[in-house]
Order: structure tokens, then sequence, then C-alpha cells
């Protein structure tokens, strides 16, 4: 065991008992060092921050209230575990962290930082695990304690985990926890605010290329269409009403409305939108998020409370925070094909229906 990986499993205990102190004879047999260097370890980490108090005739004990430190190598121990994960994320550095499974096994791993995902029901680090060599979720709660090995992480096949794993489905909350439904609801306006606020970051890009804007166009088109008739599909599976199209949908022909593969339905929609300009095809999309956000808000708190009828995997029940942003959901939908569309500058290429030929929603 390193030194580094000694100071990280001595936090992860000394979190984990908090605010109750831990016997110094105890920690040095698990660490497997003396006493006296235990002594030094402790040192040195309240040197950094960590507020290490000593508890006659019990032994070390962190206080309650952690004050942040500066962030930079082993300081970042002393740390709130958000923040090093954080700052992890911001720098795209390597993160060595103390994780406690579902089974409760804690294992030590060092995690390329990629992103930090937040739910209604807990946040998420997302990352690629160098101990499993491959892309995992860390639940943030889970992770007794984290520091920054000073290393950085490279390009990742993240696209797949982060598509699937964007916005974690929300845990079922606990019977007492009544807030939960309130909460969830909230959390989904927000993200859908969020969302919309990217749109209008995009389409605000100056000095698009020709084929640029025609990638742009292309895509909200396809967005537009579709988001409108997710989340008609699911207010009316919530609420059991009758489906209502938001925003200004075009004239379709009447076969439009026939079982239709694919790619025939995304030909119809992108001849339906040509004559429309890049703006007004965002402003559309921008009204069927903004009436879905808007129905959330105003929405019975009781549809936030059990399963609802998923309208595209008939017999699956979900949760209606899920049905609007979790997996195969409008706003996963959207989210995935503006990443591929943003981050600084416009990266599709592609003309026409091209540019939407790979989609979640396709498989």
């Amino acid at each position: 065991m390193t030194r580094a990986e000694r100071l990280l499993g001595l936090v992860a205990e000394l979190r984990a008992a908090a605010p109750e102190p831990v016997a110094t004879r105890d920690l040095a047999s698990l660490l497997q060092v003396s006493e006296r260097t235990l002594q030094r370890d402790i040192e040195t980490l309240s040197a950094d921050g960590l507020p290490v108090v000593t508890v006659r005739g019990r032994g070390p004990a962190l206080a309650e209230e952690p004050q942040p430190p500066t962030l930079a190598g082993l300081a970042s121990l002393a740390g709130p575990v958000h923040r090093t994960v954080a700052d992890a994320v911001r720098t795209r550095g390597i993160v060595r962290i103390s994780y406690t499974g579902h089974t409760g096994e804690r294992t030590r791993r060092d995690v390329e930082a990629h992103g930090l995902v937040v739910a209604p029901y807990g946040e998420y680090l997302v990352g690629w695990c160098r101990l499993r060599d491959g892309p995992r979720l860390f639940r943030l709660d889970r992770i007794d304690a984290a520091y920054l090995t000073g290393g950085t992480s490279g390009i990742r096949p993240l696209d797949e985990l982060l598509t699937t794993l964007r916005i974690p489905a929300p845990r079922r909350p606990p019977d007492d926890d009544h807030d939960a439904p309130s909460r969830a609801r909230a959390w989904t306006r927000d993200h859908l605010d969020r969302v919309r606020l990217r749109l209008a970051s995009l389409t605000g890009e100056p000095r698009m290329s020709r084929e640029t804007t025609a990638a742009v166009h292309a895509t909200l088109a396809h967005l537009a269409e579709w988001t409108r008739w997710q989340v008609a599909a699911v207010r009316a599976v919530a609420s059991g009403e009758d489906m209502i199209f938001d925003g200004h949908r075009p004239s379709f022909p009447d076969r439009f409305d026939d079982t239709l593969d694919y790619e025939a339905r995304e030909r119809m929609i992108q001849e339906a939108m040509a004559a429309r300009p890049v703006g007004e095809v965002a402003r559309d999309l921008d009204d069927v998020l903004g009436a879905a956000a808007r129905w959330t808000a105003a929405s019975a708190e009781v549809l936030w409370t059990g399963l609802v009828p998923d309208p595209a995997q008939p017999g699956r029940h979900r949760r209606l925070a899920d049905l609007l942003t979790g997996l195969r959901s409008p706003v996963s939908h959207v989210e995935w094909h503006l990443d591929r569309l943003s981050g600084g500058t416009v990266t599709a290429p592609h003309d026409g229906p091209r540019a939407v030929a790979v989609c979640p929603l396709r498989t």
C-alpha cells in the first residue's frame, strides 16, 4: 500500500465513523502501520486542513464541519468529497476514491473524471474506472474519500454511457419521504429549463458555415417533431387525457400517421420542415420544451408519487420524472443530439437527414 493509498484509507475510515472517534490501535492495524506512523499521517492531513481532533482515551475523530482547503494533490483529501470530485471534472483530472458499493464492499480505485450527473435522489460521478477498465457511475454519497492524483484523463468512448445514464432513473423514495414528489417535479422542471438554455446557446452561435447550418437545421427539425410527440405521449399516459401537440406542428401527409420505419418518417419530417428558417425550427422546439416545463410545474403532485405506463414500451411502467428525463426520454434525446452539435463549436458536418441518421430512438 502506497502512502497515498494509506492516507486515502485513513480519511475514509475517519469519515465513515464521524463524528465518533476510532481507536488508534484499530486504525494502525487496519492500515498495517505502526501507531507512530499513523500519528504522522494524521498530522500531515491536519496540516492540509482536515479537522481531526483526538478524544482522550478513544482515538482520533473528524469534526462535524470540515473547512474546505485549497485543492491540490493530497491536500484535497482534507476537503469535502463533492468539491474534490467537481475539481477533478473541471480539470479533466484523475481522482482516487474510496468507494462503498451497494453490497457494502469498499474499494479504492482511480477514476478519470468526465462529468457530474444530478438526479432527483442522488448525484453521480461519471468516469472511466481504471480498476474495472471501463465507464462507471459512482454515487457521491458512497465516496468515502477522494483526492486528486495530479494525472489527467484522455478521450474515452463515453458516448453510450452518457446516453444511457445521463440522468439515472429516480429511485423509489422511502415511504416516509413526503417531500420526494415535490423534489422530483421541481428537479424535472429545472432540467427542462437547462436544456432550453443549451438550445438558445447553440442557435446563438455566430457565423456558422453552410454545412453546419444544414446540420443544425436537420437536427432541430428532427428534435422538434419527435420531442413534440414524446412529450404529448407522456402527458397523455400520465393524465389520462388525449394527446395534445405543443409548438407549431407542420402539415404532414395522411400517411404520416401510418406505421412507418424510421427513415421514411424522418424524410417526411425533413421535407415538412425544409421551408422553415433554422431560427423558426429552434423556436418550435423551445415552445415544446417550454410547454413541458409549464405542465410539469402545474401537474398534480399525485402524478409524481407512483409509476406511469411507458408509451414507448407497452407493459412497462416508470416514474414520471424518468419518463420525461431518463433513458429514451424527450430530454435525454434532445441532449444526445445537442452534445453532437455543441461543446464550444458545432461539429456535425453532414447535411439533411444524414445529420440524424444515428439516433438513440432508432435502436
